[in-house]
């Protein structure tokens, strides 16, 4: 295992060390609230995080997503064109936000399954994977190491701004 595989599985364990830490003991009220009109919930952060990480993650290294498993178990409402293999939230509209509502559990475990996959598949990379060019677009031209940490700090951002939520929803609903 080089260096940046054990960096790379310590930042994949702080984002399911954090997430787990926002849903202990969330009421399910508070991961569907909205600070405003439109803006993201616990539950579509959550999801959003697992998604991103999922999608992005096997695109980045191949196999089957873990969404094709969780689509239905989740019973999202959202219409099947916008909960496809390809749908991560990334542009999506803010009036969906409000439909992207599961049991906090359930939720948690998808983001957990995709860091231990995550993890796994890290666990086959060696230096010469990292250092694979990936995208030649960018200049510099991105490798995967790059891609994989901008994935995995994204999501950190993204449990970053749950716990913020959480904190701000039960301040908002103890009045």
């Amino acid at each position: 295992m080089s260096d940046a595989t054990v960096i790379l599985h310590d930042l994949v364990g702080r984002i399911r060390d954090e997430a787990a830490s926002v849903c202990d003991g969330l009421a399910e009220e508070h991961a569907r609230y909205q600070v405003n009109p439109g803006t993201n919930t616990i539950c579509w952060l959550l999801w959003h995080t697992a998604r991103e990480i999922d999608s992005q993650i096997h695109q980045a290294l191949g196999g089957p997503q873990l969404w094709d498993e969780w689509a239905d178990r989740l019973g999202l409402s959202l219409p099947p064109a916008r909960l496809g293999s390809g749908a991560t939230g990334y542009g999506q509209n803010p009036d969906d936000v409000i439909y992207v509502v599961a049991p906090v559990d359930d939720l948690l475990e998808y983001l957990t399954e995709t860091c231990d996959e995550t993890d796994a598949l890290i666990d086959g990379l060696g230096v010469d994977d990292l250092g694979r060019i990936i995208d030649a677009a960018w200049n510099p031209p991105v490798t995967l190491s790059v891609r994989l940490v901008s994935i995995l700090a994204d999501a950190l951002q993204h449990i970053g701004q749950a716990a913020l939520v959480r904190g701000v929803a039960e301040r908002a609903t103890a009045e």
